[in-house]
């Protein structure tokens, strides 16, 4: 995946060249099924591999051996003495917990899922790509090693996709991970556990018990090489198609069999799934604006296609290889759950490594750099100059390691027109051939109240298209998150040269602004400022003198398109600091706690009276999950305390450190003049200040 591609995203076959089912790296598996019968295909035998040294099980008998296990007994016994509640009552409490988690995998099922899947798969998109050296990788390893599956999780989509790609192959299906929303659907429910999810809830607390059973229900699987289990190390789908940062219960449930050396090894395999069209556009959108407005309901549409990247293999073994040692297990029983600092230390270091490489193998599509232009092309742009930003968007990902969808055989308009015409939801192409962002007209009522109302419905109808199409330009934002924290901290500088050790220190305030939007590795920040760097000085967009960077040849078309790329999130949260610093306060002087939800309710409605004042313009700062992420990192900064009162946990301002963050925040970016004065809110009044 690290060459670029030689003959990808195929609208018209030359069969001399390419034939219409492969490009490049990638086959399509739809092709096939195209032209022959989706009964006969779901009702084929299947030969599937099997790890070597499973012992077949039925889920009742999975089930079985959850309850009877050590770990499930010793967490009965625990409770009982804790409780004093009768065994019986208990046991069967853990057996209410298995059988709500427990699939019930069944051929079927399986194969009437495979049947439905192709008359959906068939009409949503044009083409399912998927690597088939990875594949064939999968194959052996699944003969050998307990395997677990990671991909991404921008859609739906999904889980039914990585379940047909193994039907298709005739590999045994995964078991997966699945929240309990889904347990809720009817019919869908029902469907999903017979072929293979199992149901977990999002929050376990301190229930000792429901950890007992997830674990044992988990690792018995493992252990056995039941089926290879499938998760998201992400925790939920990306509503922002952002990679979020990984959650660590599950991968801590699922390698403590290794490091117990229960067995010798698990693979872990990253799986990244990109898509021209996300399913759920609409969806996410009104989502992220707290579900002010309803999404319409999803018609025949073309999606485009699908590419599904099988990435390469982790030996958990090689890659603890010197960092752990499993030794320290062996005077304590196996269900005890102890796993030392040096194993929780990598197993987070694994997440990391995980959704990096997610990122990575990521298959950019053309409209995601469509999107980043018109971004920042918000009073629109025609298709010729589009045509132009988009070559040149496309040469610094490429230059930057992206792996970019692009064909060679056909012209740079037709790819552009095509990817509009993909998405006609989202923008138009007037006469004049001017590329625009679709409007949607306000409804036609009468009187005062009834005109604010209509005024803050067009600002969320406007920003619904704007987040739309970040959407898609988060699919490539990733790339340029680094360099655009080098290209920000350049051109705010106001001297001719910046040192090296300045820079690092902008670039590292930077890293943990944005920690919650964008994932780093701890510890590794020296190291990605110098590789980023020198790379930026390798292409030219960064000049390095004397040990400094020279400020005037550095700012540059690169170097300003990354830092107006990321503008938004620096303009949002400066916001938010401002909302936070005019917190009201309380008798004892002390700035008001409120929870996280109100906190970011009212700074979105104050960001709404801004974008209708055109004080700021930046639509994104009305996403509830930037506001939060937001939130996050300003606590873990220290600019926000927590404090819990019966269970609810309130935050509050710590205004000196606050203080000086959003002082340094508002050197970065040019930031909206906000008067010192009470701006009303519809239903209440938020003082906010001008000067710190």
């Amino acid at each position: 995946m690290s060459t670029q591609s030689r003959n990808v995203w195929i609208k018209q076959d030359d069969p001399k060249l390419v034939s219409a089912k492969h490009k490049d790296i990638f086959e399509d598996i739809l092709e096939d099924r195209r032209h022959s019968s989706d009964l006969r295909y779901s009702a084929r035998s299947r030969d599937v591999p099997r790890f070597h040294l499973n012992k077949p099980r039925t889920p009742h008998q999975i089930k079985d051996h959850v309850l009877k296990s050590d770990r499930v007994q010793y967490a009965v016994e625990q409770m009982c003495q804790e409780t004093q509640l009768p065994r019986a009552e208990v046991l069967a409490q853990a057996s209410s917990v298995v059988d709500e988690m427990a699939h019930n995998l069944r051929d079927g099922a399986i194969r009437g899922l495979a049947y439905f899947l192709m008359k959906v798969l068939k009409k949503l998109y044009q083409r399912i790509y998927v690597n088939e050296e990875g594949i064939e990788k999968v194959r052996s390893m699944i003969h050998e090693y307990p395997v677990l599956l990671m991909p991404t999780h921008r859609s739906y989509m999904d889980f039914l996709l990585m379940s047909y790609v193994f039907y298709h192959y005739e590999l045994p299906l995964p078991v997966i991970a699945a929240a309990m929303d889904f347990m809720g659907m009817q019919f869908f429910g029902w469907l999903l556990r017979n072929c293979g999810a199992f149901y977990i809830r999002r929050s376990f607390g301190d229930d000792q018990l429901y950890w007992a059973v997830f674990t044992e229900y988990v690792q018995t699987q493992i252990c056995n090489g039941d089926s290879p289990i499938e998760f998201y190390v992400e925790g939920t789908r990306s509503r922002t198609s952002k990679t979020y940062t990984p959650k660590f219960g599950m991968l801590s449930a699922a390698l403590e069999p290794y490091f117990k050396s229960q067995i010798p090894d698990i693979m872990v395999i990253p799986v990244s799934i990109s898509y021209d069209r996300v399913l759920e556009e609409s969806l996410y959108a009104y989502e992220l604006l707290g579900g002010l407005l309803k999404a319409r309901k999803i018609l025949e549409e073309d999606f485009g296609n699908v590419h599904i990247y099988f990435g390469e293999p982790v030996s958990i073994r090689k890659f603890s290889d010197g960092r752990v040692d499993r030794s320290k297990h062996s005077l304590a029983p196996r269900y005890i759950v102890s796993l030392t600092q040096e194993e929780q230390d990598l197993i987070r270091l694994l997440g990391h490594h995980v959704v990096l490489v997610h990122q990575h193998n990521m298959v950019i599509s053309p409209w995601s750099m469509v999107a980043a232009v018109l971004m920042q092309s918000q009073q629109g742009v025609t298709v010729r100059e589009l045509i132009r930003e988009v070559d040149w968007v496309k040469r610094l990902a490429s230059n930057l390691g992206a792996y970019i969808d692009w064909p060679v055989n056909e012209s740079a308009e037709t790819i552009i027109r095509a990817s509009l015409a993909l998405h006609p939801n989202i923008v138009s192409v007037t006469p004049d051939d001017v590329v625009q962002l679709l409007q949607v007209a306000p409804p036609a009522v009468q009187g005062r109240v009834a005109k604010q109302q209509v005024q803050h419905f067009t600002v969320m109808q406007n920003a619904a298209q704007h987040i739309m199409l970040s959407l898609y330009r988060n699919h490539i934002i990733h790339v340029f998150v680094r360099p655009a924290m080098l290209a920000l901290s350049i051109n705010s500088c106001r001297q001719d040269q910046l040192s090296l050790d300045d820079l690092y220190q902008k670039y590292a305030f930077l890293e943990s602004v944005l920690c919650r939007d964008f994932v780093f590795i701890p510890g590794h920040t020296k190291q990605d400022f110098e590789h980023t760097l020198a790379t930026l000085a390798h292409i030219g967009a960064v000049v390095v003198e004397a040990g400094a960077v020279a400020i005037k040849k550095s700012t540059n078309k690169t170097t300003t398109f990354l830092s107006q790329m990321f503008e938004p999130f620096l303009v949002g949260y400066w916001l938010m600091c401002q909302f936070l610093l005019s917190s009201r306060m309380q008798v004892s002087a002390k700035p008001l706690a409120r929870t996280q939800k109100s906190l970011t309710k009212e700074m979105q409605a104050l960001c709404a009276r801004l974008l209708q004042e055109e004080t700021i313009h930046h639509h994104e700062v009305l996403s509830l999950d930037m506001a939060n992420n937001c939130l996050h990192a300003l606590y873990h900064m220290g600019g926000v305390g927590k404090e819990k009162r019966d269970g609810v946990v309130y935050m509050y301002p710590n205004v000196a450190r606050l203080s000086a963050i959003t002082e340094q925040l508002g050197t970065y970016t040019e930031v909206p003049p906000l008067p010192a004065v009470s701006i009303n809110l519809h239903t209440k009044t938020v003082t906010v200040n001008a000067k710190l």
